[in-house]
């Protein structure tokens, strides 16, 4: 008997299927994220390959410069070349310092500057006859490699 009531009974019409569009609107979040990634990304990605080239060509000018020139031709070189890469940057107003004003700009521009090492740059410089170290020059390259790093030079 519940074979026959079940029978006659009228069964429920099924619900119409679900449909792809209009989509959910965390798919809408996930195509904007998307456009604006694959915006983004190149322009990154292209700005950050120009960085790390200007860096690798600054360090590989800091590198470049002879070791077997005396000392006061060899800090000459380094100072030019430091305003030089400024000048590329488009800082003007540095380029015109020197001695003590030129090793403060060098510092306030670098939070962990050894002022002690960047020291030739501005006293040194203009000595006669200054006399540096292999260690100071050492010393010195290493300081201002870091400097061209933060500074984005």
């Amino acid at each position: 008997m519940n074979e026959a009531l079940y029978q006659s009974l009228i069964h429920p019409a099924a619900p119409a299927p679900v449909t792809w569009w209009p989509p959910a609107p965390g798919w809408w979040l996930l195509l904007v994220l998307a456009m604006v990634a694959g915006f983004a990304l190149p322009w990154l990605t292209l700005r950050w390959r120009r960085l790390t080239a200007r860096r690798r060509r600054s360090g590989q000018a800091l590198e470049d410069i002879p070791a077997d020139l005396s000392d006061q031709q060899w800090l000459s070189e380094i100072n030019s070349l430091l305003k030089r890469l400024l000048i590329r940057r488009g800082d003007i107003a540095p380029t015109r310092l020197f001695g003590q004003q030129w090793l403060e700009y060098l510092c306030g521009t670098y939070p962990r500057a050894q002022r002690h090492v960047l020291r030739p740059l501005a006293a040194d410089l203009y000595r006669q006859t200054p006399e540096l170290t292999p260690e100071q020059r050492r010393a010195l390259l290493r300081e201002l490699r870091r400097w061209l790093r933060h500074n984005h030079v």
